[in-house]
Parts: structure tokens; C-alpha cells; sequence
């Protein structure tokens, strides 16, 4: 249960970690998993809208529309998708989202499905799941990283992160291509 876990944030029972300080300030906290009527009930009084990259609660102009004390909307990681951001400029809302905060587990994520991408990892798991094993089946298409040359297009905060990620691996070469070159020292490190 996540409300044994206060290091969870991103849920619903610990509020991404807010509750004390703002209440502490005054303000009525709610926090809700519920993005239709529950959410909408309390819109005519919210001033501050956060919510989250992987269930979120989309922002429209209609909904900007109840909630005429709304100034800022926050996404508690990176994208704005979910948010009319026209009607947040007509209704001078101001919208924000927390650059950065999940480069590391994007890096991570991207690593991890190039390994399993080589590997034969989900050929193997459907097989082991079935009550099978063909070792040699799967063997057949699973390789090794390395010796192999690996590329990223894109060399920024997440791209960056993957080839480093990578490096213990001995790949032949980690290449990668983006609108400007790394400086030599980073270059270097991955």
C-alpha cells in the first residue's frame, strides 16, 4: 500500500510529497485518481492544477472555463499534451512542467529495452510463460552488445545518459547524432 511508502510520491495517497506545506500555507490539498466528476467538482475553487505525465488529468478549455480562480497548471514531470495551451493563454494561466525530472529513468528505460531488444527477451518470456523452452530458438536471434556500434539520435539529457548507460557493455562504438556536437570532456565519458 502506498501510504506505507512516503518516499512514493507520485500517488495519490501521499500527494507528490505537498500536502503538509501546502496546508501548512492554508490551503485545502486535494488529491484525486479520478479525472472526470471528481475532479470537476472541485475546479470552481482550484488555483493550483497538478497533475501527472502518465494519468492525466487533460486540461481543456472548458474546464479552464469552471475554474475561473485557476493561475497556474503544473505537470508533475515533463509534457503539456494534456493541456489546452491556447485556452491557458486566453485565460492568462500559467503552464509548467518539471524539466528534467525523469531523464534518468527515460535513460534507464531506453537501455533496458535495448537489452531486451537483443537479448530475445520477450520471444524468451513467452515461452517460459507457455511451459516452453528452446534455448536454441531463442539463441538464434539474441546478441551480445559487445563489439556492436550503437547510435542515439539525440545526445541530450536522456540520449546522453543511454550511451553512458551503455559503455560498461564494450560496444565497438557508441555513436550519436545531434544538431550540435558534445563538448570533448562529455564525449569522452560516453
Amino acid at each position: 500500500e502506498a501510504s506505507k511508502n512516503p518516499k512514493l510520491l507520485g500517488c495519490e495517497e501521499n500527494g507528490l510529497g505537498l500536502r503538509d506545506y501546502f496546508e501548512k500555507k492554508g490551503f485545502e490539498y486535494v488529491t484525486t485518481s479520478n479525472k472526470g466528476a471528481e475532479l470537476d467538482k472541485h475546479l470552481e475553487d482550484t488555483e493550483i492544477l497538478i497533475t501527472t505525465p502518465f494519468h492525466p488529468a487533460y486540461v481543456t478549455r472548458e474546464r479552464m472555463k469552471n475554474s475561473p480562480k485557476l493561475k497556474l497548471s503544473v505537470t508533475a514531470g515533463i509534457g503539456s499534451d494534456h493541456i489546452d495551451l491556447i485556452a491557458a493563454k486566453d485565460n492568462g494561466i500559467i503552464v509548467t512542467e518539471v524539466t528534467g525530472s525523469n531523464v534518468v529513468s527515460v535513460a534507464e528505460h531506453a537501455a533496458m529495452q535495448i537489452l531486451a531488444l537483443v537479448r530475445n527477451f520477450i520471444p524468451a518470456y513467452k515461452q517460459v510463460v507457455n511451459g516452453e523452452w528452446d534455448v536454441a530458438k531463442i539463441a538464434e536471434n539474441s546478441y551480445d552488445l559487445e563489439g556492436k556500434v550503437v547510435g542515439s539520435v539525440g545526445a541530450g539529457r536522456i540520449g546522453q545518459r543511454v550511451l553512458t548507460r551503455l559503455k560498461p557493455f564494450d560496444c565497438k562504438e557508441l555513436l550519436y547524432y545531434d544538431y550540435s556536437r558534445l563538448e570533448k570532456n562529455l564525449e569522452k565519458e560516453t
